[in-house]
């Protein structure tokens, strides 16, 4: 009985250590489209406003015309807006884990990072490479 016990309960480890990816695929496809969405109106409004952009939280609310309903879908998530030069990206991550990271000059979502999180929540795109 203490044998079947123990079995029991390393067969329940490794059940839970082998958890399947928890971000769902249809949800993920649909936060990329409307992030997608935000970073090219974030990388227009750098590019095309007269205001000198250093403060990424600045050019995203500018961006969006402080309309804070577009961002209600990423509410468990976290935001972070990189500017490099006259470029601007979105990353959303799951507290330190990268999920989607998109270049508002693509017309594409660049990388979604959800199917294989990344454990560092920073930019693996060169803005300078991808947006000239």
């Amino acid at each position: 009985m203490k044998h079947l016990i123990l079995i029991m309960g390393m067969l329940f480890c490794i059940a839970c250590a082998n958890k399947p990816n928890e971000y769902e695929p249809e949800r993920m496809a649909d936060l990329a489209s409307q992030l997608k969405d935000i970073a090219a109106a974030l990388d227009g409004t750098l590019k095309f406003s007269d205001t000198h952009y250093t403060e990424g939280k600045q050019l995203l609310q500018d961006a969006i015309d402080n309309d804070a309903n577009r961002l209600v879908p990423f509410n468990q998530f976290q935001i972070h807006v990189i500017i490099d030069k006259n470029n601007a990206a979105l990353l959303l991550c799951d507290n330190n884990t990268l999920l989607i990271e998109d270049a508002g000059c693509t017309a594409q979502s660049d990388v979604q990072h959800w199917h294989q999180p990344n454990n560092e929540c920073k930019a693996t795109l060169a803005l300078s490479q991808i947006c000239n």
